[in-house]
């Protein structure tokens, strides 16, 4: 199963394809200046659809939809090793390429130094001169969004900067800029992107900012997210209580998705809320969590 970071990371570019421009734009300069707006477009680049040959994202620019695009490009989430994928990425490539008739790119967005300089190696096809060159966004291509203006311009930038620096020493101005942010969006997004910041951060910035900030001051708080930000104070006093804090984790996980789907006014019945109060794998709670922002039933969310 991929990682909650791969999920929140894909479900973002999905919905905020202009993230992968901002980020393109720091490493080839004007090349990635586009006249045009990319639009997504599927992502399964075989006709019989092995999963394996799925995509994160596929994006086409160029062109009103129908015809030819003037270019195209293949966007792949990728935290770990995994030479495969030096096999599976070249597909993606050739299908894209023979189904729009465009030049196309292959794009790597990746939260870790090693991951980086791996995808950034040429992929050779055959020996000779023919390679695939992949572009490759690793976490110094991030900006470090430490600007509330910054964030509140494009939160999403600020999200994928919260997962890019959440071990870094600026960590906490990065997790403050993206929490103002939260302050202009709607519900939702704003419960969500809370979430990412205090369970994402090493524990010097949580600390840190739980003891500059007062929460109650955050109109779009949730009791999910004070409940969560309690928890990790109280467990934060008494050491070798883990147990606890991940025990009070999984039930904040759990009260953020009901709420979600309620303030959407997705019902929430017995038999579905049981299932994810009763959920003891965070990994699972956390793709519900990120899922839960655009299912349109409570049914297709928990299948």
């Amino acid at each position: 199963m991929p990682s909650t970071t791969h999920e929140l990371l894909v479900q973002i570019l999905r919905e905020q394809p202009k993230v992968i421009l901002e980020l393109l734009r720091g490493v080839l300069g004007d090349a990635a200046e586009a006249p045009y707006e990319l639009l997504p477009i599927p992502a399964t680049l075989a006709d019989l659809e092995p999963a394996e040959f799925r995509a994160d994202l596929v994006l086409r620019g160029g062109g009103p939809e129908g015809q030819k695009p003037e270019r195209a490009m293949v966007v792949e989430v990728q935290l770990h090793v995994d030479d495969d994928k030096r096999f599976s990425w070249p597909f993606y490539l050739v299908g894209l390429r023979v189904r729009l008739r465009c030049p196309v790119m292959l794009v790597v967005l990746t939260l870790d130094d090693t991951v980086a300089r791996w995808a950034a190696r040429p992929i050779d096809l055959d020996g000779r001169a023919s390679a695939v060159f992949p572009v490759v966004l690793g976490p110094t291509d991030v900006p470090a969004v430490t600007d509330a203006a910054m964030a509140r311009a494009l939160p999403e930038l600020a999200v994928v900067s919260v997962l890019a620096h959440a071990d870094r020493p600026d960590a906490a101005l990065v997790g403050r800029a993206l929490l103002e942010a939260c302050r202009d969006l709607d519900d939702a997004r704003a419960r969500l992107y809370t979430d990412v910041v205090f369970a994402f951060l090493n524990d010097a910035a949580r600390r840190a900012i739980e003891a500059d900030m007062q929460i109650d001051n955050y109109e779009y708080q949730s009791e999910f997210a004070r409940r969560f930000l309690a928890q990790g104070r109280e467990e934060g006093r008494e050491e070798g209580r883990e147990e606890g804090r991940e025990e009070g984790r999984l039930e904040a996980l759990a009260a953020a998705i009901v709420e979600v789907l309620a303030v959407r006014g997705l019902a929430v019945d017995d038999a579905a809320r049981g299932r994810i109060t009763a959920c003891r794998d965070a990994t699972q709670l956390h793709v519900w969590l990120a899922a839960a922002v655009t299912a349109d039933t409570v049914e297709r969310l928990l299948g």
